[in-house]
């Protein structure tokens, strides 16, 4: 957030290839105030490119606050809790919640009650992940569908799709 040859080679990439979205970047609170981050929000705006932000709920509220029509998705939720993320959701229409990373919406095929409520209020805005940010972690594709299938389940099948 604070190296300026990253918006260089974003905006040389830009140039060169058709892209759909920036990140994964990560930034908290009022670091999407610093003159990196706002230059990677104004090409979204430009480009028409999705954000992909590893970020807590304040920083997601900064980016729409600096880009209201924005498209972002929220990685890994924030690791917040349900109500927070449901709670940001309603703030922002063009934000989804990924689940890459997380465990804890899904144990023994089961969803607890307060992220089936989640799921319930925003059907539409949560997006199942793997997060297989090296190599090492393909390796658990196949389990992390398995597990996902057996969460999946327990909710019915119009809110599971």
């Amino acid at each position: 957030m604070h190296d300026s040859t990253v918006i260089d080679y974003v905006e040389e990439r830009l140039a060169k290839y058709t892209y759909k979205a920036l990140g994964e970047f990560r930034a908290f609170g009022n670091d999407i105030q610093t003159p990196v981050l706002q230059r990677m929000i104004a090409l979204a705006r430009e480009h028409d490119l999705l954000l992909h932000a590893h970020s807590d709920s304040e920083a997601i509220d900064q980016i729409f606050e600096s880009f209201p029509e924005a498209r972002v998705l929220w990685a890994h939720s924030g690791f917040d809790h349900p109500s927070e993320i449901r709670a940001t959701l309603r703030r922002h229409k063009n934000l989804w919640s990924d689940l890459a990373f997380r465990s804890e919406h899904g144990s023994n095929g089961q969803v607890p009650p307060e992220w089936r409520a989640a799921f319930e209020e925003f059907p539409d805005r949560f997006m199942i992940g793997t997060d297989t940010f090296a190599p090492e972690r393909w390796h658990f594709i196949n389990d992390h569908a398995e597990y996902s299938r057996a969460w999946l389940s327990d909710l019915p099948d119009d809110l599971s799709r």
